[in-house]
């Protein structure tokens, strides 16, 4: 298996297949939890769902659009592409 920090413009072979990937110990968080999927938008949402539920004490306020905008960028800097 091989991972590769998100790039834009990456050309895929299509004989592989490609996962989007977000690991909290990505950002460093002792935490076991792990999402994937097909698109970066959908495994940044389920990870911004998971930081908020279960890392409020690791961050601070999580609350208006800016400070989701942040963490948003934050957590899309932390995907990884994994190919199988």
């Amino acid at each position: 298996m091989v991972i590769l920090p998100i790039q834009k413009n990456l050309e895929i072979s299509k004989e592989e297949t490609m996962i989007i990937r977000y690991a909290c110990k990505d950002m460093g968080l002792n935490c076991p939890f792990i999402v994937s999927g097909d698109s970066v938008e959908k495994v940044v949402q389920i990870a911004l769902d998971h930081v908020q539920a279960k890392h409020t004490q690791d961050f601070n306020t999580i609350e208006s659009a800016v400070q989701i905008d942040v963490m948003r960028k934050s957590l899309e800097r932390s995907t990884r592409i994994v190919a199988d």
